[in-house]
């Protein structure tokens, strides 16, 4: 039976997928000249900024300010970010029924304070691991690992609700269920393709979910 929520944010929680595309396209025009297809970037959307860097191809001498004016696009993109129709109730929801909830991103800390803080959604989590929180970020299992210690549950016992190829990856590898958010994932056939436990269409159906996890648990033990 699932006893804790493990949760990715972008294209999870919020709807941030579109405008991170944006601003990492704009950040590389701008420093190689080139004009890549958004679609060029999806695989910079779950992976920490400094692996970003270094799969782009970007020099060393211009990574760090790199990463500076690709952050300040994001942080000038962050007034429009919305968080998902259905999710801060879902998250009331679960707070509610005492289910103990936690964050696995591969966001650096200190992007976490300037593109999640803001939401007011922190204190629905008893847990928040950024990158550099575990040895390895995702897609390695640690991050997700480390929430189920950290939450006192075995990997069987959490479920990883997420959007992403990098999310199921690091689910499979840690032996927790999953969950693919269908409302924000931009690859789902291929994620679908690696044949997710659950698939959602929208927040709500994780209630769905956990509810029935709790009548099968009542009956098998009538």
């Amino acid at each position: 039976m699932t006893r804790a929520v493990i949760f990715d944010i972008d294209g999870t929680i919020t709807d941030t997928n579109p405008l991170l595309l944006e601003a990492i396209q704009k950040a590389y025009q701008e420093f190689t000249g080139e004009n890549r297809p958004k679609e060029d970037f999806v695989f910079t959307l779950g992976i920490p900024s400094p692996e970003t860097v270094r799969k782009l191809g970007i020099p060393e001498n211009k990574s760090q300010d790199f990463v500076r004016r690709w952050q300040d696009l994001i942080k000038e993109a962050m007034p429009k970010v919305r968080v998902f129709s259905g999710m801060r109730e879902v998250l009331e929801t679960l707070k509610e029924a005492d289910i103990p909830m936690a964050i696995v991103t591969a966001k650096v800390r200190s992007e976490m304070s300037y593109q999640f803080d803001h939401l007011g959604l922190n204190h629905f989590f008893k847990v928040i691991i950024c990158a550099e929180d575990a040895p390895r970020p995702k897609p390695y299992p640690d991050p997700l690992l480390l929430a189920c210690e950290k939450l006192s549950v075995t990997p069987q016992e959490a479920l990883f609700l997420g959007d992403s190829v990098y999310d199921i990856t690091a689910a499979r590898l840690a032996g927790v269920p999953f969950a693919l958010a269908l409302w924000g994932a931009l690859e789902r056939e291929r994620v679908l393709g690696m044949h997710p436990d659950f698939v959602l269409s929208s927040p709500r159906d994780l209630l769905k979910i956990l509810r029935k996890g709790l009548r099968e648990r009542a009956r098998a033990l009538l």
